[in-house]
């Protein structure tokens, strides 16, 4: 079976010799100066694995890689039994078990290796390579000195590419995992014959192989050249599309249209990064051959294609349609939406079997999400703690079970099974808590875990640990980016709700953007193109004191490419990216700008169809005549039961300070009892957690009742306590709770 490198003659002494060093050394020599390891993952405004940030997600599973040259037969088949113990081992890698995967591929080298022929070494250390690209920073640079190496021998196109185009992408993918996008960007454009400084319409010309062309629109998608990624994207779509409908040949029309299909795949992570999900659904449903108009038995019927069925239901889940998200996940694992708990909780498919779990977790089905995962563990709910807490061999179920542990408020448990990932005992000194493990993912999740545990000390010294700074170091070296994006970004969040250090967090940020800290505000508020740094730094200048605030509200619009002197009319159009513009609408809602805030909202509602959107419209309509028909329209979710206590609450303290303390009492009761029902389906919400503390401090409950439920808030989300306290709301909250205290004094 073909894995994906096609070898040349030259290079069959020298995979050989590569075999041999990798058996015999199973210890790479890595370059220390490498620059930091920085995975595509969620922005640090999210938390790790999180079911929330879809966007982030890819639209493609792990497949066995097809090979882009041809070769002879006898050269590909080998002895049967090595050919199965490779398709045995990219199996392994497939359901991304990467370690065992690595383990196995060893294995063929060390005992096999004289028996393989050229083209099954290259096999080999092929999927060697992909399986260290998928584990650790350490890992990932093994891979990239591998196939250095192997690429070394190889021969040339005269733009600098090596003629085994695969051998070239994989080491692309490698450069991408440990953040040297530049480098990766710069060898598929000499997969693809085109020259780094070379015009916009040359560079988003097809280059004839498409697998590359598609490479290369997700990396400028990764590196925020969203032109370059759409306008090459759109080409590729339209050329084979052409081809296939004047292609005479069967079967390279077949071939012609799983490129199409990829490509279109592509399309639909772009147009969703841009917030477009309404032309993504409608390209995923024609690639289903679905009517929008269909049926809801219809839609919801698996086509054959299982990445676009995956991709079809992350849309709906953005878009707040998870009824049919569901649907379509119980139909494609063969189960009935009606039926019983242990049914609906029966393992399938690894990557649907995910998908519904964080579904679920969307729709608050916490327990059922929790029983799938551990049944995809192997584990029985009643079992002990030891068990409970100890690895699978799947990371991906480990980390995402490690994830609900804490959206459930089961921080023991999630942090348990982190550290027995670690290596760590959970009684070890802070010290060694606080080590490096090797694993990127789980050291992350550790950092974030501590942080909503009020571990900021253990937090901040995995994190310098991580960036390679000791706590004790001066300031000028602590605010220096590491080179790992999502490290420093996470550090950055946590110094923004540690007191005395938003100076701290300022200059890192500004550091990450190039932008010295005395530089003028001009200099200051242009965008640094990188949206997360840029996101953070506005959320940090709407906590400072001073013009900062202003500095905010300049860079959110330059990132939107608007003139702070245009029109209103101009100002509320969306720019074309989701979250800059909910931002920008939530910042003006801040700074009391509620008119144009509302306006932008509505022109985002138009165009993007997102569930943010659709709560922050209801957001508006708080304590509003309309707002409880407009909310009738949702589902019953955490989110919406949290606005609909709000809206009571709200009538409450009108009615309290119109009326007199009596007149509210009903509306009290009613905001207390559904909030209340919020923290039933997700107890660590921080927003649910401080209305129940302002709904019993209205009620008259003691202080240190209300007061333990602001601290637990301010502890889930640390951020809060910076917030503006001289609020419009707040002060109407004021009046309301001096007139039930005089009522409480009276009697």
């Amino acid at each position: 079976m073909n894995h994906g490198l096609t070898p040349t003659s030259a290079t069959a002494n020298t995979s050989s010799a590569l075999a041999d060093s990798i058996t015999s050394k199973p210890q790479s020599k890595l370059n220390p100066e490498a620059p930091a390891f920085i995975p595509r993952v969620q922005s640090a405004e999210q938390h790790w694995n999180s079911p929330a940030n879809i966007r982030d997600r890819h639209t493609t599973v792990n497949q066995k890689p097809s090979s882009l040259r041809s070769q002879q037969l006898s050269q590909k088949k080998g002895p049967g039994p090595y050919s199965d113990m490779i398709d045995n081992a990219y199996q392994e890698f497939k359901d991304r078990k990467y370690a065992t995967a690595e383990k196995a591929f060893r294995t063929i080298l060390k005992n096999c290796m004289e028996s393989l022929n050229q083209y099954q070494r290259h096999e080999v250390l092929l999927g060697l390579a992909r399986s260290l690209k998928e584990q650790n920073r350490e890992k990932q640079l093994e891979a990239c000195s591998l196939l250095e190496e192997l690429r070394s021998n190889e021969t040339f196109y005269p733009f600098g590419a090596s003629t085994v185009t695969h051998l070239e992408l994989t080491l692309s993918q490698c450069e991408q995992a440990l953040g040297r996008h530049l480098r990766a960007e710069k060898r598929l454009l000499m997969l693809s014959n085109k020259k780094p400084q070379a015009n916009e319409r040359a560079l988003c010309e097809p280059s004839g192989n498409y697998t590359v062309d598609i490479a290369l629109a997700l990396l400028w998608e990764t590196m925020n050249k969203i032109k370059l990624a759409d306008g090459l994207l759109l080409k590729v779509v339209a050329e084979l599309t052409q081809k296939r409908r004047s292609c005479p040949s069967a079967n390279a029309k077949k071939k012609l249209g799983k490129f199409l299909h990829n490509a279109n795949i592509a399309l639909v992570r772009l147009l969703q990064a841009q917030g477009k999900h309404e032309q993504s659904e409608k390209l995923l449903l024609e690639m289903s051959n679905k009517h929008p108009n269909a049926s809801e038995d219809t839609l919801c019927r698996p086509c054959e294609d299982h990445v676009t069925n995956l991709s079809l239901v992350r849309i709906w889940e953005i878009m707040g349609k998870y009824k049919l998200a569901e649907k379509l996940l119980l139909n494609m694992s063969g189960k009935r939406i009606n039926a019983d708990e242990d049914s609906l909780c029966q393992t399938t498919k690894h990557d649907t079997d995910l998908a519904l779990v964080r579904l679920w977790q969307l729709m608050d089905k916490n327990k059922l999400a929790e029983k799938l995962l551990l049944n995809m563990s192997g584990k029985h709910p009643d079992a002990s703690e030891e068990v409970l807490c100890s690895p699978c061999e799947n990371d991906d179920i480990n980390m995402t079970l490690a994830r609900h542990w804490e959206v459930m408020g089961k921080y023991k448990l999630a942090e348990t099974l982190l550290l027995n990932m670690s290596g760590k005992h959970p009684d070890a000194s802070e010290e060694v808590l606080c080590k490096v493990s090797g694993k990127y993912l789980v050291d992350m999740a550790l950092a974030i875990l501590w942080r909503i545990m009020d571990k900021d000390k253990c937090c901040e010294k995995l994190l310098l640990n991580m960036s390679g700074k000791h706590p004790d170091a001066d300031t000028e070296v602590l605010c220096k980016p590491s080179g790992n994006h999502k490290v420093d970004l996470t550090l950055a969040r946590l110094w923004e709700t540690i007191d005395g250090k938003h100076e701290w967090a300022e200059r890192l940020l500004l550091n990450m953007s190039n932008k010295p800290s005395d530089a003028t505000e001009e200099v200051l508020c242009k965008p640094s193109g990188n949206n997360e740094t840029d996101l953070a730094l506005v959320r940090l200048w709407e906590l400072m004191e001073g013009n900062k605030h202003k500095w905010a509200e300049r860079l959110l619009l330059n990132m939107s490419g608007k003139c702070p002197d245009a029109s209103e009319e101009e100002l509320c159009k969306p720019s074309g990216h989701h979250d800059i513009d909910l931002t920008l609408a939530h910042h003006w809602e801040i700074v009391g700008k509620s008119q144009q805030a509302m306006r932008l909202i509505e022109s985002c509602c138009q165009l993007y169809h997102s569930t943010e959107c659709e709560l922050s419209l209801l957001n508006f309509h708080l304590g509003q005549a309309g707002f409880m028909d407009m909310i009738a329209r949702y589902p019953k979710n955490t989110n919406t039961l949290l606005l609909t206590s709000i809206h009571y609450f709200i009538l409450a303290r009108e009615q309290i300070i119109k009326s007199g303390p009596e007149s509210g009492s009903d509306s009290l009761k009613h905001a207390l009892e559904l909030v209340e029902s919020a923290l039933a389906k997700s107890p660590t919400n921080a927003s649910a957690v401080s209305q129940k503390a302002h709904c019993l401090r209205m009620m008259g409950a003691s202080e240190q009742v209300w007061k333990a439920l602001f601290s637990r808030a301010r502890s889930l989300e640390p951020i809060r306590q910076h917030k503006d306290k001289t609020d419009h709301w707040r002060i109407k909250e004021a009046v309301a709770l001096a007139k039930m205290k005089s009522l409480t004094k009276q009697t």
